[in-house]
């Protein structure tokens, strides 16, 4: 089974990793490199984040930022369905096609 978390800031992609354990707060299986020990046992960086007690690290601290940069648009994250139909709207009207 691969790994669940998603890595990037504006485009999340999947992680290649295949997974060792899973988070003890939200049940997603994780790799090595996206697990976080706390005293709570192993949890993703987006569960270590919010409980206390975890150590913070790269995976956590971008977690946050990814976090409070979707929190000021509704959490929706960058294209969502909502924003992929306003998109293909703008770009199919009101532009004629070059002749070359």
């Amino acid at each position: 089974m691969r790994c669940q978390w998603q890595t990037g800031l504006l485009v999340p992609q999947p992680c290649e990793g295949m997974a060792a354990g899973g988070c003890a707060h939200c049940g997603r299986s994780l790799c090595m490199e996206h697990t976080v020990m706390g005293p709570s046992g192993p949890a993703c960086p987006s569960c270590a984040n919010t409980q206390q007690g975890y150590e913070q690290n790269e995976e956590t601290e971008l977690e946050a930022t990814r976090s409070s940069y979707y929190t000021q648009y509704g959490g929706a994250g960058y294209f969502s369905g909502r924003d992929r139909k306003s998109v293909e709207k703008e770009t199919t009207e009101g532009y004629d096609e070059f002749e070359t």
